[in-house]
């Protein structure tokens, strides 16, 4: 499943690189190749299609972003020093070492 996402998610990236390469931010674009004549209905529609795809491709990425984050599982790493269990199945607090010959630990 988290190949399948990843893939998705550099498509999603390609497709909306592509999409806000055909816009153009003056109103020209991919719209201004229909010719000068504003009255083309297709004009108003492919401005309307790019804005659309524009912000439907960037949501993909945002969820597939989100989704394959919350399904990677972290990386195992070497546990702090801290953190280990000493052989007796005790927690190590830090303090080291075997308690003093009187038998007891210091009180904290």
């Amino acid at each position: 499943m988290i190949p399948l996402i990843s893939i998705l998610l550099v498509l999603a990236s390609v497709l909306l690189i592509v999409v806000v390469f055909v816009q153009n931010p003056k109103g020209g674009g991919l719209s201004s190749d229909f010719g000068a004549a504003q009255q083309l209905g297709g004009v108003q529609r492919t401005n309307d299609f790019i804005e659309k795809a524009t912000w439907t491709l960037a949501a993909v990425i945002l969820v597939a972003s989100i989704g394959l984050t919350s399904m990677m599982k972290p990386a195992k790493s070497k546990a702090d020093p801290a953190k280990k269990e000493q052989p007796g199945g005790q927690p190590n607090t830090g303090q080291g070492g075997t308690p003093p010959a009187g038998g007891t630990a210091p009180q904290q």
